[in-house]
């Protein structure tokens, strides 16, 4: 039976939307589900006009709105592929510069490191060695459980991840021991796989 009216049913397509946006541009992959779900839920409630909760609490908003209201069902459709257009676009560009500035803070820590390894400054060496250690490995846990878009479809980016890894464990032993020359040699091998990455 039908107990949805059509701004009950557009504001479900409309909220059906943001959950997509949401789990496919911001989500960790443990969310994307639960979202997607949801958003099924959501969309198949719209297109039967029929909700079950309504109809447990006796609710009806089928005659909210009156036929003769013709231009609602035209505002709404164009509210929803304006937000599916722009969230997605607003999406795309946030989520690709939150993932620029969150390796750009690596990269400072790693251009440091680099820096003071090859000047043979031992001290300031191993301090930013450790600032680098963790600040990629808030980087790795961060991107390990979420991909956006920018990384979403890339084939490289577990192999660039593990390289950047395998340089600075290479390199741990002897940046902090004080063997820069050949921890420089070590780390430097990430130089070129970073670079790449920031270009996205």
């Amino acid at each position: 039976m039908k107990n949805l009216g059509i701004i009950d049913r557009f504001l479900r397509v409309i909220l059906a939307e943001v959950c997509i946006i949401v789990a496919f541009f911001w989500a960790a992959e443990d969310w994307q589900i639960p979202l997607y779900l949801i958003a099924g839920v959501m969309l198949f409630q719209a297109a039967r006009a029929s909700c079950g909760i309504y109809a447990l609490l006796g609710w009806n908003s089928c005659e909210i709105v009156k036929r003769k209201e013709k231009n609602l069902k035209t505002i709404f459709v164009a509210a929803m592929i304006v937000l599916a257009a722009a969230g997605s676009y607003a999406s795309t560009g946030l989520t690709k510069n939150n993932f620029l500035s969150d390796l750009g803070k690596v990269n400072e820590s790693y251009s440091l490191v680099l820096q003071h390894s090859g000047e043979g400054n031992r001290e300031n060496a191993s301090n930013e060695f450790l600032a680098l250690e963790s600040a990629f490995g808030s980087f790795q846990e961060k991107y390990s459980k979420y991909r956006p878009l920018t990384v979403k479809f890339d084939g490289n980016f577990t192999s660039q991840m593990s390289n950047i890894s395998e340089a600075i464990s290479a390199s741990k032993e002897d940046i902090l021991q004080g063997d820069l020359g050949r921890g420089h040699e070590e780390l430097a091998r990430a130089k070129p796989v970073i670079q790449k990455m920031l270009e996205r």
